[in-house]
């Protein structure tokens, strides 16, 4: 029997991993491979590529357009609630998937801004209270675990002048 490979992301994990499953396999199966590397948690959902839907549980993952290669991402919430500061801004309020990446945060929030392409291009999210700036492609359920709450401030890329 065919194989399928998937790069898949946990929650609270940065790390990409990749599985291999059975081609007929269902979620079920991406669920016992994130509980051997230590997610076995209840109610976790398994999601694809950057869907804000979960994938269902009864169909085979080739059924749920799951092919060779994909990304999935193994996640307790259905939806993150991303708080978006900057400067002296109101913050902002929106709820991602977890499947959303850092990149489309940002997109979102420049554009609800109105900030100009060349301005968006200077910044860069940061995990509010810290000096973590996730890189654009992680997935934003990988920055959190146990809770379905983020906070990003939007910051300056640190500029060498010389």
């Amino acid at each position: 029997m065919s194989k399928l490979k998937l790069f898949m992301q946990i929650e609270g994990r940065r790390s990409i991993e990749l599985i291999e499953v059975a081609e007929d396999a269902g979620p079920g199966a991406v669920l016992a491979a994130a509980a051997v590397l230590g997610l076995a948690i209840e109610a976790a959902m398994v999601f694809a590529g950057e869907d804000e839907h979960p994938l269902h549980a009864e169909k085979p993952l080739r059924h749920q357009g799951i092919n060779n290669k994909h990304r999935v991402h193994v996640h307790r919430c259905r939806k993150i609630d991303v708080v978006l500061h900057y400067a002296d801004m109101p913050e902002m309020r929106h709820e991602f998937p977890p499947t959303a990446t850092v990149n489309h945060v940002k997109r979102w929030y420049v554009h609800e801004l109105k900030m100009s392409p060349i301005d968006a291009s200077e910044h860069v999210l940061q995990i509010t209270g810290s000096t973590d700036r996730p890189d654009p492609d992680v997935q934003i359920g990988a920055l959190v675990s146990g809770c379905c709450k983020l906070a990003f401030s939007l910051v300056p890329v640190k500029r060498v002048e010389g």
